[in-house]
């Protein structure tokens, strides 16, 4: 929930920030050591992370042409740029600068470089702004992926509580029904034990008049019947210990089922707070999109 709660914050933290620096999307003429060569051009700052500015700047120059690598220049040679030049050469270099990621580049097209005040310069300024606008579009929609998978993750945690308050009661019920049983049972259990000891009573009775009467096989017969009778009342007994230790136990899962049901109310309640905060943050970042429509 904590994890949740910081992309929230970090999302508006974020929001509020890039507000500011969409308005400040400013290209503006350059130049830098490019290649053992000092080149004149033009460059752009852009608020984000340098390695995803470079990544995202790596596959637009491919756009342009092949791309080689030399000490962390980029160059193109032969680059086709619509609406510039279908011969000029690229030099290219991406820097951190304090919280921002500068990208510059430098475009030769044969009679020199574009600067301030070329005929192409407008153009190549446009390309290099559209190219950071785009890599802010890219970096809100990971904002959106990430968000939509708190989102989803936030939702499935809410359904898994939501299924488990279900299963609560259905174990209640189920508790309550053995309750019902065992209690049953017990009632059960003590009327038996009410008619074995009339048995034994009556047993008793038949014994003591076969021996005034002598009768040797009724003594005998009814012996055993007063063991068996005894055996079924120890049974007994023992029955109700058992179904009282049951019913003790069956309070015991009760209290328990209780308290997780307890437990599981807070866990929805934290839930849908989580799946509420998640949609904020998505609607959050999904309105930064609409900056650049």
């Amino acid at each position: 929930m904590k994890k949740i709660i910081l992309l929230f914050l970090l999302l508006s933290c974020t929001f509020a920030a890039f507000s500011q620096s969409k308005k400040d999307i400013t290209v503006v003429p350059s130049h830098a050591v490019m290649d053992k060569v000092d080149r004149q051009g033009m460059q752009v700052s852009i608020n984000l992370d340098e390695k995803f500015v470079t990544k995202c700047w790596e596959k637009k120059l491919k756009e342009f042409g092949k791309v080689e690598t030399s000490k962390g220049t980029y160059i193109i040679r032969g680059a086709v740029i619509a609406g510039i030049s279908s011969a000029c050469t690229i030099y290219s270099i991406v820097e951190s600068d304090k919280n921002s990621t500068i990208v510059l580049w430098a475009i030769d097209i044969g009679s020199g470089y574009i600067t301030s005040g070329h005929e192409y310069y407008k153009n190549a300024e446009s390309k290099l702004k559209d190219f950071a606008v785009q890599a802010y579009i890219a970096d809100i929609n990971e904002q959106i992926k990430t968000a939509e998978g708190a989102l989803n993750s936030s939702v499935r945690t809410q359904q898994k509580y939501m299924n488990e308050r279900e299963s609560l009661k259905r174990d209640i019920q189920k508790n309550k029904q053995q309750k019902i049983n065992l209690e049953d049972k017990l009632k059960t259990n003590a009327s038996d034990l009410i008619d074995l000891n009339k048995k034994s009573e009556q047993n008793i009775v038949k014994h003591k008049a076969a021996v005034e009467s002598k009768n040797l096989d009724d003594q005998e017969k009814l012996m055993k019947e007063a063991e068996n009778i005894q055996k079924s009342i120890e049974k007994n007994k023992q029955q109700k210990i058992d179904l009282e230790d049951k019913i003790k136990q069956n309070a015991s899962d009760l209290n328990q089922l209780e308290r997780d049901t307890d437990d599981n109310e807070k866990n929805i309640r934290n839930a849908d707070n989580d799946v509420s905060k998640m949609q904020k943050a998505l609607d959050i970042v999904k309105q930064k999109l609409k900056l650049y429509e």
